[in-house]
């Protein structure tokens, strides 16, 4: 790999070759980290950086293409795994729907029927 990876010509390639990629560039990886403990030039020592670089670029969309997938199969489920379900802040997750917000028991209905607000006017 002496080129810079680049992360939208990844997209559309499926897992099975990325992984395959990913192999290779995790082999190249070692070789360099020992070519570098052997003295190796400074070409293949500025060259460690562009394969890291490029493996994080390979894991990145391997994971993105295994969460929307993951994503997809729980779509209108009730349950979800805890990595898929909506983040926000512990606060909002808690919070009632507008739903419970709104429930009034049948009683205090009853009573808010029968007995409306009144309305005053003051006579100047």
């Amino acid at each position: 790999m002496d080129k810079k990876v680049r992360v939208h010509k990844l997209r559309p390639q499926n897992e099975s070759q990325l992984t395959t990629d990913l192999q290779k560039l995790q082999d190249e990886l070692s070789q360099l980290r020992v070519a570098k403990i052997a003295g190796g030039t400074a070409n293949k020592l500025g060259k460690i950086k562009l394969v890291r670089k490029s493996i994080a670029k390979y894991l990145t969309v391997i994971n993105e293409k295994r969460r929307s997938a993951v994503k997809s199969e729980f779509k209108g489920k009730s349950l979800k795994p805890l990595d898929i379900r909506i983040k926000k802040t512990r606060a909002i997750r808690r919070k009632l729907t507008k739903k419970q917000r709104s429930a009034v028991l049948q009683r205090i209905q009853k009573v808010r029927d029968n007995f409306g607000l009144r309305k005053y006017a003051l006579r100047a």
